[in-house]
């Protein structure tokens, strides 16, 4: 693993960054997630899928997507479900696997429409933070105040994109246009798993990778791992590794409790030690959220702070 990687995220989450709230208590956090992980692996014929109307129902790369779909709960339970609420706790770690830093909060986000819009609150500030993109811009304010710092802005977009992109899955892939490929099965750790390649296409909702495989487990039909290839510019590595453990159901929906990543080889091997551990806990659906809350706040004082 590139000693840099850690550094450069650890720099990025500076702003968030914070010590575990007494708030932890009050709202139950354990913990959440963010960003990394997707795919590599050549792409031969693809099946073309644009929400519920596209592909080829008889075509297997279709097939893999619509049983993850109904093994995580279902296109009629999704489709009902305005938007949602969780815990989430970001702990990222060096390349001695020291912690560099644990960030604890609240992500908010609509779970249907494009593009996406996020909003994400830290827990445990002395000053109240919150950071959110609106669709076109991240934004963030301490306070009263606009952080103007490009830095910050950067890491927080990928990193709130990255959470939104992850929570989605499988069932956005039935709602933006992707192109799907059935790469067959691959044993792993005793497991036969499905590899399910999509490659994201022109009109598709903004997010921090181009292509993604998902390897789904043949026996559940649930995620398993993903392998990513991400295109932040600030990250060292562009393939990584996400494990998908401990899933849970909330309300009609089964999504992992838990996300670690890897940096990781094109065949989806790591090649580095543990780089984030991500948790998601309390999952609050339909909290009919204002649109308002997404969008960039005005000012009071109408001065920056770097």
């Amino acid at each position: 693993m590139t000693a840099g990687g850690p550094a450069v995220l650890a720099s990025g989450v500076a702003a968030a960054e914070s010590a575990r709230p007494s708030a932890w208590a009050t709202f139950r956090i354990a913990r959440c997630a963010t960003a990394v992980a997707l795919a590599a692996l050549a792409l031969a014929g693809c099946d073309r899928s644009r929400g519920t109307a596209g592909g080829a129902a008889s075509s297997s790369a279709t097939k893999l997507r619509d049983r993850a779909i109904a093994a995580a709960g279902g296109r009629e339970r999704w489709a009902a479900i305005e938007d949602v609420a969780y815990a989430s706790t970001f702990i990222l770690y060096g390349p001695m696997g020291e912690v560099r830093s644990e960030t604890i909060g609240i992500q908010k986000e609509p779970l249907h429409g494009s593009p996406p819009r996020v909003r994400f609150e830290p827990l445990g500030m002395v000053e109240p933070l919150v950071l959110g993109f609106d669709g076109k811009e991240a934004w963030a304010f301490r306070g009263p105040r606009p952080l103007a710092e490009e830095d910050r802005l950067v890491f927080s977009r990928f990193n709130m994109l990255s959470n939104a992109f992850w929570f989605s899955l499988p069932f956005s892939l039935a709602e933006m246009p992707v192109a799907l490929e059935d790469l067959g099965p691959e044993r792993a750790d005793d497991v036969t798993l499905d590899r399910l390649k999509v490659k994201l296409d022109k009109g598709a909702s903004e997010a921090p990778l181009d292509w993604v495989v998902l390897y789904l487990d043949a026996r559940t039909g649930l995620i398993d791992r993903v392998l990513a290839h991400l295109t932040a510019s600030f990250l060292p590595h562009d393939l990584w590794l996400g494990r998908w453990l401990e899933f849970q159901e909330w309300d009609g929906i089964k999504k992992e409790r838990r996300r670690q990543f890897y940096p990781a080889d094109d065949s989806g091997h790591p090649i580095g030690g543990l780089v984030v551990d991500q948790f998601i806990e309390d999952v609050r659906f339909n909290n009919h959220f204002p649109d308002a809350i997404f969008n960039k706040p005005l000012a009071i004082r109408g001065e920056n702070e770097a």
